[in-house]
C-alpha cells in the first residue's frame, strides 16, 4: 500500500510553488490542496507569446528617462 507521500507529489509542489509563484515553503504548506491545485489550474489565460511581446516593445519602447 502507497502512502499519502507516494501518491501526492509533494516535493515537486513545493519546487513549483517556490520556483513558480514565488511562495514560501511556510505559504505553501499552510495551503489546502484544493487552493493549491486551484492556483496550479490557473485561469486559463495564456501568456504573451515572443511576437505579442515584440510588438509590444516596438508599440511602447522604453525611453531614456536620463535625457
Amino acid at each position: 500500500m502507497n502512502t499519502p507521500m507516494q501518491e501526492w507529489p509533494f516535493d515537486l509542489w513545493l519546487k513549483t510553488a517556490v520556483r513558480s509563484f514565488g511562495l514560501s515553503p511556510t505559504a505553501f504548506w499552510n495551503m489546502s490542496v484544493r487552493d493549491w491545485l486551484a492556483l496550479l489550474a490557473g485561469n486559463g489565460a495564456h501568456g504573451l507569446v515572443r511576437s505579442d511581446l515584440a510588438r509590444l516593445m516596438n508599440t511602447y519602447p522604453d525611453e531614456d528617462i536620463h535625457d
